[in-house]
């Protein structure tokens, strides 16, 4: 028996056209009598399958690819093929034009209304002093409401600017149903006083002299006040003093220890722009005239650390009387009394 199947083995690999050691050339693709199967037809039919699967290994072994078989089956996918991307390109050309000619509107109208876009989150970032109420009020975003497809950032945005504290908002879809605020707030340097028919007016201003909110009740009023500004007549020297003005804010706002912003209780103009400085716990005047304001505080700093420095058991900063920054160009008078 394990002869035969030998035997088997053997032939087979001679059907293939293997070469036989026996002789000089390749056998012939034939078999034996004996080897083949019976010649009824449940046997034939196997016989057929066998060899079909004979001839496609003989073909993979010999590196050969299959015929492409071309007829009417080809033909039939070809134009199959050709019908799906041409009915695929009518579809697309209908949904354009539907949406030119204002279908598009219907369908996003469609999608609004659907529960899985209905906004179900806010987020707000980099915010400290304004609420997140209000900025959700200011929004007219409404939780499970609103939906995020038919949402307008632009205008939510031009919403968010009108509130005081608020210099930028941006606003960002997070899909399918959360909104992302990302505020810039507005960072107050100064208080502004201001002489109205009604009585006198605190706002805040930011570090580019822009007033943006009026001081209320409870405040927080820890900042320097600028006196004056609003009382000089002519607008070119009203613009010059608060430039410098906004310098000297900048310098201050770096907290040397010598002269924080804190220190300043009040920054007062006069009629020809120029500046006077008072100090929180001194109540001497200190001048600076109207240019070089960088320049000049690098000076007074200096200035003020000589000053602070004890004499005979005091500090001679409280025998001053006023300090003249512009007395001459590279000269600072300090009188004492």
């Amino acid at each position: 028996m394990l002869l035969s199947k030998i035997k088997i083995i053997f032939s087979n690999l001679a059907f293939f056209g293997g070469k036989n050691k026996g002789r000089n050339g390749y056998l012939k693709n034939v078999m034996d009598m004996h080897v083949l199967p019976a010649n009824n037809s449940h046997q034939s039919g196997r016989y057929k399958q066998r060899k079909n699967r004979l001839a496609h290994f003989r073909q993979v072994l010999k590196g050969k690819k299959r015929p492409h078989r071309e007829g009417y089956n080809g033909t039939s996918r070809k134009k199959l093929s050709i019908f799906k991307l041409t009915g695929l390109a009518a579809v697309s050309l209908s949904f354009l034009l539907l949406i030119l000619v204002g279908g598009g509107q219907a369908i996003l109208n469609n999608f609004s209304t659907l529960p899985f876009f209905k906004i179900s989150e806010v987020i707000f970032s980099d915010t400290s002093t304004v609420s997140k109420e209000k900025l959700r009020e200011a929004s007219g975003i409404i939780l499970h409401q609103t939906s995020l497809v038919g949402l307008n950032c632009a205008q939510v945005e031009a919403s968010l600017n009108t509130v005081p504290w608020v210099a930028q908002a941006v606003v960002k879809r997070k899909w399918p149903s959360t909104v992302n605020i990302s505020i810039v707030e507005n960072v107050p340097v100064a208080l502004l006083h201001s002489k109205k028919s009604n009585g006198a007016q605190l706002q805040y201003i930011d570090r580019k002299g822009v007033p943006f909110l009026q001081v209320g009740p409870g405040s927080d009023i820890d900042f320097p006040v600028i006196t004056g500004l609003n009382e000089i007549n002519e607008p070119a020297v009203r613009e010059k003093a608060l430039s410098e003005v906004l310098v000297f804010l900048d310098n201050v706002g770096g907290d040397n220890p010598y002269l924080p912003a804190q220190s300043v209780s009040e920054i007062h103009l006069n009629q020809n722009g120029e500046m006077v400085v008072y100090l929180v716990e001194y109540p001497f005047p200190i001048f600076f005239g109207n240019n070089n304001t960088s320049t000049k505080y690098t000076r007074l700093v200096h200035v003020l650390k000589a000053l602070y420095k004890q004499q005979n058991g005091k500090e001679s900063i409280s025998q001053v009387e006023y300090i003249q920054m512009d007395y001459l160009n590279d000269k600072v008078l300090v009188a004492q009394k």
